[in-house]
């Protein structure tokens, strides 16, 4: 069993919001719900190999998913030592009642990112925020918010099927200053670098990125199979910057990103 410090994997493609330069590509229309059963055999096998200290259900949205107390408890069923955490934007908390005593059952921390600052979008989050609070203090589950709103960072210049990796020639330096270093993802039932890679694929298929050679190099990336060989395990976790990372920027400038509402996908996932 190989210790990680983190692990994550998605629960919903789709998002009820479009943040601009989102990193996980969900301002782009992306659809979808992950599977739960392909998601439940893939961690029985995974957790018989690594155990996570921090292991992150996310998306997109995860609260679109009809299965989500389904997840939370499989994620403490195959990770009973990981310190859960359920990643959302928070928008749809007033339809999850339900929601509470299952967070509370599976000692998850809610996290909650707010992000923007602008008086229409904090009209909306207030009571969704409100309730989360009261819901901590009533049910005992931890409660993180994380104000995201001035530390948005691009991971690729232009956007949809313009968008280009970046070509600082850095990785090494990529690599030091990103966010999601530690991030492996599971996808597919494979283990990935990090987020921005884990979806790349998703992404260029909706805007054929196939064909522009600049992608190629990082849509040549191959996550590690589940049939990898214990020594090729270590070596994934232990690799730090490789030649990918160079994808991403080697000063990240930070700022606030549009954040633009959308409806759809609530019922079109």
């Amino acid at each position: 069993m190989l210790s990680v410090l983190k692990l994550e994997t998605h629960v919903a493609y789709a998002c009820n919001l479009s943040c601009e330069g989102c990193n996980h590509y969900s301002n782009y229309g992306l659809k979808g719900l992950a599977d739960f059963d392909r998601v439940a055999a893939s961690l029985r096998a995974w957790s018989e190999r690594i155990q996570p200290v921090h292991f992150s259900l996310l998306g997109g949205e995860p609260l679109l998913h009809p299965q989500l107390a389904d997840f939370l408890r499989l994620g403490r069923e195959r990770f009973p030592r990981t310190r859960l955490r359920l990643v959302t934007n928070g928008l749809l908390l007033p339809r999850w009642k339900a929601l509470w005593p299952v967070l509370a059952q599976t000692r998850a921390t809610l996290t909650i990112s707010v992000h923007s600052a602008e008086a229409e979008y904090a009209r909306r989050m207030a009571a969704p925020l409100a309730l989360a609070r009261e819901a901590s203090t009533r049910f005992g589950f931890r409660l993180d918010i994380r104000d995201c709103v001035d530390s948005w960072s691009w991971t690729y210049r232009g956007a949809g099927a313009s968008m280009k990796p970046f070509a600082d020639g850095k990785p090494s330096a990529s690599w030091q200053s990103c966010a999601s270093r530690n991030c492996v993802t599971l996808e597919n039932d494979m283990l990935w670098k990090c987020p921005p890679i884990a979806h790349l694929p998703r992404v260029a298929s909706r805007f054929s990125l196939e064909t522009d050679s600049a992608w190629a190099p990082y849509l040549a990336y191959r996550p590690l199979a589940r049939d990898a060989t214990d020594d090729a395990l270590r070596a994934f976790f232990a690799r730090g910057a490789e030649a990918l990372c160079g994808m991403c920027p080697a000063r990240p400038a930070y700022g606030r990103k549009k954040v633009i509402r959308q409806h759809r996908h609530a019922v079109d996932c």
